[in-house]
């Protein structure tokens, strides 16, 4: 039988064998590739669930301050409402007592009248001086009651200032806020570094802003520096910071007109909280929008706002994680 020829020739073993060997690497390779793809479709499912579980663990907590700060808001209004109570009562005391204070007083001169007229008749001068004075003695005072209820007023006005102030240093400060804790007494030390900056290299600056700070903080804290002059302006006495002060004219001509603000506004803010005597650093309500003190009806609107901005957010959160 003749030979067929090559273009009929049967595959030889080596043939089939390397065909399944390409067969085989071909499927590992789209094996390997169909289980990166599933891998990082895990990845990203493992990070979606990591995302979600910290949206929800955020929720808890904005509803856990929320609570807390709703909590909060609560026992104020129902001390301002006490308050309101009080004060309308003592309004109407003062009424009732004005009335009382005159009919007392009428009373006492037509009792002062009578006993004169008796120590004229009897002659027994002693005798009649002392009834007087006991008599008088034993009329109340209508003031007093009064004094005693605003001491009162003053004293839980008192306690929900400190209330205000240690839930305000309790929420942590951050920028932006219009009502927060002021430290009355703390020297701002945002004006020292770009100060330092316009005379020195970098790393000097950093170092000499630092040792700048502290150096006038401890100044401020010094009961023995005054720098304080008494001037009368429209008819009224007042003191004042000495702009002419020996010290601060120096800080203004080596490091500026900012540094010597800072230490000047801080010097005043001192004086004002009538603080100067101790020199210590105390916090205060503080509404830096207006650079001034925060009253007590402003800070409890801003917890009252705060509030609702934490409410407003865990809604939305929770509306986005449905």
């Amino acid at each position: 039988m003749a030979e067929t020829g090559d273009g009929s020739r049967l595959p030889s073993p080596l043939d089939v064998l390397t065909s399944d060997v390409h067969s085989r690497l071909e499927f590992h390779k789209y094996a390997y590739i169909d289980c990166v793809g599933i891998k990082n479709a895990l990845d990203c499912v493992i990070e979606e669930k990591v995302k979600l579980q910290q949206e929800q663990n955020a929720i808890v907590q904005l509803a856990a301050e929320k609570d807390g700060l709703t909590k909060k808001n609560e026992e104020l209004v129902a001390e301002i409402k006490s308050l309101k109570e009080k004060l309308q009562a003592n309004e109407s005391s003062n009424l009732l007592q004005g009335s009382g204070f005159q009919q007392s007083q009428s009373g006492r001169q037509a009792q002062t009248g009578s006993m004169q007229k008796r120590k004229r008749q009897s002659g027994d001068e002693d005798a009649d001086e002392h009834e007087l004075m006991e008599g008088l003695s034993g009329m109340d005072n209508p003031d007093q009651g009064l004094s005693t209820e605003h001491e009162g007023a003053r004293r839980e006005i008192s306690d929900i200032h400190s209330t205000l102030i240690k839930g305000f240093i309790d929420i942590s400060n951050t920028g932006g806020r219009n009502i927060a804790i002021k430290y009355i007494g703390q020297l701002d030390d945002r004006p020292f570094l770009p100060a330092c900056l316009k005379k020195l290299p970098p790393k000097e600056a950093q170092k000499k802003s630092s040792e700048l700070y502290h150096f006038w903080q401890e100044q401020i804290m010094n009961p023995e520096w005054n720098p304080f002059n008494t001037v009368t302006v429209e008819g009224i006495t007042k003191e004042i910071v000495d702009v002419s002060d020996e010290k601060l004219q120096e800080l203004c001509a080596a490091w500026g007109e900012e540094v010597y603000k800072a230490v000047v506004n801080c010097l005043t803010e001192i004086h004002e909280s009538g603080n100067l005597r101790d020199r210590t650093i105390v916090p205060e309500l503080w509404n830096f929008k207006g650079k001034r003190k925060a009253t007590i009806s402003e800070s409890i609107e801003y917890v009252c706002s705060q509030v609702k901005r934490l409410s407003d957010t865990k809604n939305r959160r929770t509306r986005r994680a449905r």
